[in-house]
């Protein structure tokens, strides 16, 4: 008998499980405003500069989701393909080099 009613909370529990939203991603604000636009500066990437393994603290799956840039015809497919294909490498073609010596 106690072994259902563990089966029932757990499986209570794991229904609370999930979100019915739509994912939106790592939220930076408008890049397009901050002092260096899109490029990446020290002053504004402190933990991160210097370090070319971008998807360690951002992951791919979680950027460009949500057009935060103001501009109305901003690609996110077209983005969110070439980070797919890229990878990390795709970075510094529109956020500079982060730092690191090419």
């Amino acid at each position: 008998m106690i072994w259902r009613l563990r089966t029932f909370l757990l499986l209570l529990a794991l229904a609370g499980c999930g979100e019915d939203v739509a994912p939106q991603g790592e939220d930076y604000a408008n890049l397009f405003a901050s002092p260096a636009g899109l490029e990446l500066v020290a002053e504004e990437h402190p933990s991160g500069w210097g370090r070319a393994d971008c998807f360690f603290c951002h992951p791919a799956q979680r950027l460009h989701l949500v057009n935060r840039s103001g501009v109305a015809d901003l690609d996110l497919e077209f983005i969110r393909n070439l980070v797919r294909n890229q990878g990390e490498a795709s970075c510094a073609s529109c956020h500079g080099t982060n730092g690191v010596a090419p």
